[in-house]
């Protein structure tokens, strides 16, 4: 008996292992790099850009073998009344299953923008194939036309505007870049608001993906470009932040990495004498005070850098200059912030996300104001600025470089 049970043991676990009954060969798979999503009178049209694996691994090689002259990716767009449908019906076109997983970045149409994108978020959210970490980003015309340009020296494009939003990011913080997941949380807050890096062809659009005869030149006669801040209240865009005012937001709300800056010299008239200042540390802290007659924002920044630029005719490693310097420079970024507080006044969205503050310490004063807080509240909100840089490094030479003539 118990030689049975041991001859048993290998068929019963035979029967335990499954088969690849659901399998999906690679030859099988669309994958896809970018999606863009616009509104139309019937519905919704939804754009792919999807892999040309073929001309992907024969660019490899080198540029001498770039596919033929053939594209890295193709472009296709489907309409349907709702997201789903126009998915499914892709497939009318498509001759392999769209893979999602792989997109790195969604682009929002104008229409999309200003109608409502309470049925993308839901819609990315509710279907475990898309990923809430994608970028999201906005242009002012057509979403699907972003898809066509090309964006050297990247072979696709979808994957090269998520970069441009990266680096923009992390290298200036002009146009902070958002994710679908910080998007649903910023819009799910008490402020309901969230900024969207805003993305243009900039120049003559000629350098689309069917003219693959661009690949070969030095130089595309288009570029795509952020060019500013797109501000979505609730669900829908209301406007937009400049660079400067995006400058602002992000100094307030604490998403400073590096940034260069621009300051006028200690003591100088003239406008062409500058000199940049380049952060490498900053951390904004923000404390809300109730008023008699409002609330009171107490924003305390502190940043370290050092001068990577200078025409100033003094020499900014004197000590007495260089603190001359430092008061410009907090000068600046206080301007900074109030542009961005004015801009997201006028625009009635509360970018910095005081209304989560107020709400955090003082709940009961918040239920009461909370239906006017951005009619009211907001614009009798002030701020007090307190920055304080330190001035780390003045680089290599002291003095601004002039040659002596002869």
């Amino acid at each position: 008996m118990r030689r049975f049970g041991l001859c048993s043991i290998p068929l019963v676990l035979a029967l335990l292992l499954t088969g690849c009954w659901n399998r999906t060969e690679l030859n099988e798979i669309g994958l896809i790099s970018a999606l863009c999503i616009d509104r139309s009178e019937e519905g919704w049209i939804v754009t792919y850009q999807f892999i040309n694996p073929s001309a992907i691994s024969a660019g490899t090689g080198g540029a001498s073998k770039a596919g033929g002259g053939e594209s890295p990716v193709h472009v296709f767009s489907s309409e349907g009344p709702t997201l789903r449908e126009a998915i499914d019906v892709s497939y009318t076109e498509s001759p392999r299953r769209l893979y999602f997983p792989h997109a790195d970045v969604l682009v929002l149409g104008k229409e999309a923008a200003r109608k409502s994108i309470t049925d993308v978020i839901d819609f990315y959210w509710r279907n475990t194939y898309l990923r809430e970490n994608v970028s999201v980003m906005i242009t002012e015309g057509q979403a699907s036309e972003m898809l066509k340009q090309l964006i050297p020296p990247e072979r696709l494009p979808g994957t090269a505007m998520a970069h441009i939003s990266r680096q923009t990011d992390h290298f200036n913080s002009n146009f902070p870049s958002i994710k679908m997941y910080e998007l649903t949380r910023s819009l799910d807050s008490q402020s309901g608001v969230a900024g969207v890096p805003q993305v243009e062809v900039v120049g003559e659009s000629q350098s689309r993906i069917e003219s693959m005869d661009q690949l070969h030149k030095t130089s595309t006669p288009a570029k795509v470009r952020i060019t500013e801040l797109a501000v979505f209240r609730k669900d829908r865009s209301v406007g937009t932040l400049t660079r400067n005012e995006s400058i602002g937001i992000s100094w307030l709300t604490d998403k400073i990495r590096i940034s260069a800056l621009s300051i006028t010299c200690p003591g100088s008239n003239k406008g062409t004498e500058k000199f940049s200042f380049q952060t490498f540390s900053a951390k904004t802290k923000t404390r809300v005070r109730k008023e008699a007659d409002g609330f009171t924002m107490l924003v305390s920044v502190k940043a370290k850098g050092r001068i990577s630029e200078s025409n100033c005719p003094e020499n900014l490693a004197n000590l007495s200059n260089l603190r001359a310097a430092e008061k410009e420079i907090e000068e600046v970024i206080k301007d900074y912030m109030s542009k961005g507080w004015e801009a997201s006044k006028r625009l009635q969205a509360d970018l910095p996300h005081f209304a989560d503050q107020i709400h955090r310490k003082y709940p009961k004063e918040w239920s009461k104001i909370k239906d006017q807080w951005e009619k009211e509240g907001m614009q009798s909100t002030r701020l007090v600025l307190q920055v304080n840089v330190t001035i780390g490094q003045t680089g290599m030479s002291q003095k601004t470089f002039k040659p002596d003539g002869g």
